[in-house]
């Protein structure tokens, strides 16, 4: 089968190969890749631009193949799998996505509700779970609150922007000025170029995806016992940005505010609620640019640019 390898880190290192089919385990389902979104942990295995990566992901060189997020059909059950079937349509997350085929566990995918394509569904099982646990889960946003979401036209900002929506927050997005229009289509009452205006107001929750702001100006954002959650570890290449998160625990200890970070988990009751309201047009993942599977560096590469408007996906059939 074909799939993006890599022998070291860096864009420049990946090359479409041939590999054997990999064998499957009485827990894992393999799946023909029909579609694999493009996002920061991606961008983040692929390159170590931040250097902690490289504790998990290999320190000389990447023990993984690229891609994780997927959507695809069944071809092979392991022996065990009991919930899925050949030819089921399916998402979900294993290693190595990037390729014509993926081995991935069963408990993982989800079958996609029918009138859902794959490429909207390939960018549900990571960006938007992640979206769903930072606004409903650690920002306990709710009717009527004033929300914050800085990143607001990014893989996980766009879904979190639409979820607070549907909740019947008032979404304040942070973008760059060039897609001010990208995130008011998605819902956004107010929009703040980042480049060229300041961030005033006070809010309930701030949802923050990408920014580089320190925790003093956050809580000054914040209304008393606001909650501010800062999504994952990188938000500015070269550096895991662990300090500031660490701060943000320390200090929730002492304030008024709640202040955390966090890593999205694979929980399995997101997947499905999620699909559905895929399904239902509550949430509407806008693709921006597709790339083949000999396009994988470049569709990186251009998800890196931030010049993409919506989702990047890789599409092995195209």
């Amino acid at each position: 089968m074909r799939a993006i390898t890599q022998s070291k880190y860096g864009l420049d290192s990946l090359v479409l190969s041939d590999i054997p089919t990999p064998k499957l385990d009485s827990k894992q389902i393999l799946v023909k890749v029909e579609a694999a979104s493009v996002y920061a942990a991606v961008l983040h295995l692929v390159t170590a631009d931040v250097s902690l990566v490289r504790l998990f992901a290999g320190f000389r060189r990447p023990r993984m193949r690229p891609g994780q997020s997927f959507a695809g059909t069944v071809v092979e059950v392991g022996r065990e799998v009991k919930d899925l079937r050949v030819g089921d349509r399916v998402c979900g997350t294993a290693p190595g996505a990037f390729a014509d085929l993926v081995v991935a566990r069963a408990k993982r995918v989800a079958v996609l509700p029918d009138g859902v394509d794959f490429d909207e569904a390939s960018t549900i099982p990571v960006s938007a779970r992640t979206a769903l646990q930072a606004v409903r889960k650690h920002g306990g946003v709710s009717a009527g609150q004033k929300v914050l979401i800085i990143g607001a036209s990014g893989c996980v900002g766009s879904f979190a922007v639409q979820i607070a929506v549907a909740l019947g927050a008032e979404v304040t997005g942070v973008c760059r000025g060039a897609k001010k229009s990208y995130v008011r289509s998605l819902g956004a009452r107010q929009v703040v170029d980042y480049q060229s205006q300041s961030i005033k107001g006070k809010f309930d929750c701030i949802i923050d995806t990408s920014s580089s702001l320190s925790l003093r100006a956050l809580r000054r954002l914040l209304v008393p016992s606001g909650r501010l959650v800062i999504v994952g570890a990188a938000a500015n290449a070269g550096s895991s940005n662990l300090g500031r998160n660490l701060a943000a625990a320390l200090l929730s200890v002492f304030v008024k505010e709640s202040l955390k970070s966090f890593l999205q988990s694979d929980n399995n009751d997101d997947l499905p609620v999620l699909l559905e309201d895929l399904a239902k047009k509550r949430i509407t993942p806008v693709i921006g640019k597709v790339f083949t599977l000999e396009q994988s560096a470049q569709a990186v590469e251009f998800f890196a640019s931030g010049r993409a408007q919506g989702h990047v996906v890789v599409c092995p059939t195209s």
